[in-house]
């Protein structure tokens, strides 16, 4: 029991450490790719202007599933405010269904082509674990439902990992960018797994 509860609090430092660093992240995204949203004369915006209507819809619903997902992932919320915890689970599923569709039009719509072959399998993943962790909850399997959950989130997260690079100097071709998204791809639908199971091994060690 003692070696167990040693455990608790290294997992809660590791979580807060990430949601520190995805908090950092997404700023610097903010400031160094998004800054178009408050400068009218941004080059960036002759790029977006055949699609910016939908791209307002999808980049509202996904800020609503960027800023709902954490909420999720919470013991706390699970434990003491389920109510709250069910109801931001309903706004990240809202916000998925709205956001992934659009991304995928978008994408196959506008983007060059190498990147349009990476689009469907962005959107489609993060649309497709979403739904199997909402299935996986309305049949009250819950450890499967944690594990699509944060499959859907880092997913999620591609958005902002694929732009962090933005603020470093690095140069990506068309190819090298559209090789990178696969990648990223790769590490949200492993990724989950290899830390659940990196959990689970290093609990049992403890344990013993």
């Amino acid at each position: 029991m003692g070696a167990a509860t040693k455990a608790v609090p290294a997992r809660d430092v590791a979580k807060w450490a990430f949601f520190a660093v995805l908090v950092v992240s997404v700023l610097l995204v903010m400031y160094v790719d998004e800054r178009f949203l408050v400068d009218y004369s941004d080059p960036e915006w002759k790029h977006i202007a055949p699609f910016k209507w939908w791209l307002l819809i999808h980049g509202l619903a996904g800020a609503t599933a960027l800023i709902t997902g954490p909420f999720q992932f919470s013991d706390t919320i699970r434990r003491t405010q389920i109510a709250f915890h069910r109801w931001t689970g309903r706004l990240y599923v809202g916000a998925v269904c709205i956001a992934a569709p659009f991304a995928l039009y978008i994408g196959t719509t506008f983007e060059k082509q190498q990147l349009a072959w990476e689009q469907p399998a962005q959107a489609g993943l993060w649309f497709l674990t979403t739904a199997l962790a909402l299935l996986c909850v309305l049949r009250g399997n819950i450890p499967a439902h944690k594990l699509w959950m944060m499959k859907s989130y880092c997913f999620c997260l591609v958005f902002v990992a694929s732009r962090v690079t933005d603020a470093v100097p690095i140069v990506f071709t068309d190819g090298g960018l559209a090789t990178f998204l696969w990648y990223l791809l790769a590490a949200a639908l492993v990724g989950p797994d290899i830390v659940l199971t990196t959990r689970e091994l290093w609990r049992k060690r403890q344990v013993r």
